[in-house]
């Protein structure tokens, strides 16, 4: 058994355990979750591992797919922390499976081999991992690199080299992509002021934050907004409309 679905969660949290192992990762928008005693806001770009027999408490927006597997064995490396991030190669494939898994086209063995891939392809070594779970904890702080270099006990140079190895891309660029996401997620399930969003993801003034977004998602915040249903619908200037 490893199964691979799309599946969404009640907004009502719920408390849950199976003899089975089974992974879970947000694809576009957070999931609350609790397990082994650790609790998180699982953002898209992480795993969330939960072992045989281990209970967890979870909820979520119901307009929410969510990547789950059901496996009767895990690789060793991802029994190491509940948390896990995806590198550049799982990520990628992730975006290859997605569209397969909607259309209900997953090939046989595909489940497998996400495993194996999750597994062989770890790589995440645990002084980065510290280092990613304070980004993520931090995107409405400026986090310079002499930081976070600091926070993996590295010199900034072997630190950058070992954040593109493990992760595929520089941190600056990691960063940007994670403030971007987090973004998403509060335009879509919040009805937040555009400057306010634009704050709580790091972003000094709500032009620079626009401009970024225009040139990496194609539209403006607030039409983005519009365009995948998010709460409040309040106009570029942060007004309510009509107000």
């Amino acid at each position: 058994m490893e199964s691979l679905s799309l599946r969404r969660y009640s907004a009502q949290t719920t408390s849950h355990r199976h003899d089975h192992a089974q992974l879970v990762l947000p694809l576009d928008g957070p999931l609350e979750i609790e397990v082994a005693g650790a609790a998180r806001r699982l953002q898209p770009g992480w795993l969330c591992v939960i072992a045989p027999g281990e209970r967890h408490d979870f909820s979520a927006d119901p307009a929410l797919p969510f990547l789950t597997q059901d496996a009767h064995w895990l690789p060793p490396a991802l029994l190491e922390c509940p948390f896990l991030p995806l590198n550049g190669d799982q990520r990628r494939y992730l975006a290859f499976m997605r569209p397969l898994l909607e259309r209900g086209q997953a090939p046989l063995g595909m489940g497998e081999l996400w495993l194996r891939l999750l597994g062989q392809g770890r790589g995440i070594s645990p002084r980065l991992n510290r280092v990613l779970v304070h980004m993520d904890a931090h995107l409405d702080q400026p986090l310079p690199t002499a930081e976070l270099a600091a926070k993996a006990c590295l010199g900034i140079s072997r630190f950058n080299q070992l954040f593109a190895s493990e992760m595929g891309t520089s941190p600056a660029l990691y960063l940007q992509r994670r403030r971007l996401e987090r973004a998403q997620d509060l335009l879509r399930l919040t009805d937040l002021a555009i400057g306010e969003v634009a704050a709580r993801v790091g972003y000094q003034s709500q032009a620079a934050f626009s401009q970024r977004f225009i040139k990496v998602l194609g539209q403006t915040p607030s039409a983005w907004r519009r365009l995948h249903g998010g709460a409040g619908l309040p106009s570029e200037s942060g007004e309510q409309p009509g107000a």
